[in-house]
């Protein structure tokens, strides 16, 4: 394990985006709907104790205010990832990806959009379909001819983690704009659609009580693969918010010990290929 640069800090501000210098390798982990990189942070710190290059961008209209986030949508978020993304291409060798909720779907369309660009795929509690209510009122709200003047909507609860604390201490809006939320369909859809194409070696990680994003979303995500190098987990003690939930250790663990063998895997096979040229 490479030791982490000397350089390498991170903001005090839980919703500000962050971006650290490391190795060959570099991991771009995205966040969820209506969150803020804060939800990745257990990820991205241990990945940058590897030495991996980490960025972890705060998407169009998060970490600020949900009046901030009713004037985006779908593409404002995939264009932040993609931006990100190909900033990190430029400077390092092997470039992984992994996406927490919707985060998850925009890693899946990065994957189909970049192809072999992209090393390796962590899909966390991916939602190609959300509980019945949500998932209800977006489709609604998509049908609505003047959905732009759609009120903000309350969330009941908090966010969806196990430890009481953990949900207190998280940064999440407490309101979603509808409007722009609903556009998260097209990123379900764009999923189902990209997803039996991916080429990408790809880990398929939910919480069984997952309330957001029903775990039923773990066997129909890796039912759509197709890719030899795939592998799906599920923790069954976690919520939605999975690096963060009870099985923390367990999830970033698991995800790391991945992509790690997939960095191995192909230095290995460039040594071999050094070794036949000798």
């Amino acid at each position: 394990m490479t030791a982490a640069p000397e350089n390498a800090k991170w903001t005090s501000d839980p919703g500000a985006p962050v971006c650290v210098v490391g190795g060959p390798e570099a991991l771009l982990c995205l966040h969820g709907l209506t969150s803020s990189p804060y939800e990745m942070l257990p990820l991205a710190r241990a990945a940058q104790e590897r030495g991996w290059a980490v960025s972890v961008p705060r998407l169009v209209g998060h970490g600020t205010s949900p009046e901030a986030l009713a004037h985006t949508c779908w593409s404002d978020w995939l264009g932040a990832a993609r931006r990100a993304f190909d900033a990190l291409a430029r400077q390092h060798e092997r470039v992984f990806v992994a996406g927490l909720s919707m985060g998850a779907l925009i890693a899946a369309s990065l994957a189909h959009e970049r192809g072999a660009r992209v090393a390796g795929l962590v899909l966390m509690a991916t939602p190609l379909t959300l509980d019945f209510k949500t998932q209800q009122a977006f489709h609604l709200a998509r049908l609505f001819p003047f959905a732009d003047r759609l009120p903000l909507v309350r969330k009941k609860g908090g966010p969806d983690v196990s430890d009481p604390g953990v949900a207190a201490a998280m940064p999440s809006y407490d309101r979603v704009p509808l409007a722009a939320a609903a556009t998260l369909v097209e990123g379900q859809r764009a999923a189902r659609a990209r997803l039996p194409t991916l080429r990408v070696p790809t880990l398929v990680q939910h919480g069984r009580n997952d309330h957001v994003a029903p775990v039923e979303n773990a066997d129909a995500t890796f039912d759509l693969l197709r890719m030899p190098q795939r592998r799906k987990v599920v923790y069954p003690r976690s919520w939605h918010i999975l690096p963060l939930d009870v099985e923390s250790q367990a999830v970033v663990d698991d995800a790391l010990g991945f992509l790690d063998a997939l960095a191995e895997g192909r230095d290995a096979r460039r040594a071999h290929l050094r070794e036949d040229l000798e």
